[in-house]
């Protein structure tokens, strides 16, 4: 029944909002043999809509980079966090995987969120 009720409050935040569908982050890129279930924080972001049951899709908007890697070996992240380490492991030489975002809408409102992906599909094919 908790699970029923946050469904509930988290549809009327969002009609509050006036949102038609949201973008946001998809973790990615792939990550490295062994990490991916030592991250079950950071896929929030995915796990979320699966259990609400709203539709989400996710889109590639780009791929790693030589110079995305460079800037890696650099990355420092945030108030000595131990995901942020652990992060800049799972994702190590992952030049040429694709980078992606992720959709997502109300629930039975699958066509709205199928736009929004096809829209940045669009979007980003322009800017490669």
């Amino acid at each position: 029944m908790e699970l029923e009720d946050y469904r509930i409050e988290f549809i009327s935040e969002w009609r509050k909002w006036s949102l038609d569908v949201v973008l946001c982050p998809m973790l990615g890129p792939a990550f490295n043999t062994g990490y991916p279930g030592q991250f079950l924080a950071p896929l929030s972001y995915t796990i979320l809509y699966n259990i609400l049951h709203f539709p989400a899709g996710v889109v590639p908007v780009g791929s790693v980079t030589a110079e995305d890697e460079e800037k890696l070996k650099l990355y420092r992240g945030y108030s000595n966090d131990p995901w942020d380490k652990l992060f800049k492991k799972a994702v190590k030489d992952g030049v040429g995987l694709p980078l992606s975002v992720q959709c997502a809408a109300l629930p039975y409102q699958d066509e709205l969120c199928l736009r929004l992906m096809k829209e940045i599909e669009t979007l980003s094919s322009h800017h490669h």
